[in-house]
């Protein structure tokens, strides 16, 4: 059996497009054509050696190989981007709310 390195940017392509149910959706969010996205498929088909996708309709599906691949890929991006966070410190994410009077809000914080 040939050694296989898939690469992560492909793969949270593809996890992206399943999560959303678009890969058209996904290049959005990603900043990516959808042509650029369609040609990371194709080629994590054939890093993958058999077929991901089966047609389903106007859409596609995951084949039973594709199912296995997007729990892999899941993996591989959560242990990717915990290891990012571990070296370079964590990153915050979410909303902070502010409970101010409106005069002092307008005031301090306008451009925010």
């Amino acid at each position: 059996m040939r050694r296989v390195t898939f690469d992560l940017d492909v793969l949270r392509s593809f996890v992206t497009g399943m999560e959303l149910g678009s890969f058209a959706k996904a290049a959005d969010r990603l900043g990516r054509s959808t042509s650029a996205v369609s040609a990371q498929l194709k080629k994590l088909e054939e890093q993958a050696a058999t077929p991901i996708f089966r047609k389903s309709g106007r859409g596609l599906a995951l084949t039973e190989a594709g199912e296995t691949m997007l729990g892999y890929a899941r993996r591989l991006i959560e242990l990717n981007d915990e290891a990012a966070s571990a070296i370079h410190g964590v990153e915050l994410e979410g909303w902070v709310r502010l409970g101010l009077q409106e005069d002092f809000g307008e005031a301090v914080l306008p451009d925010v």
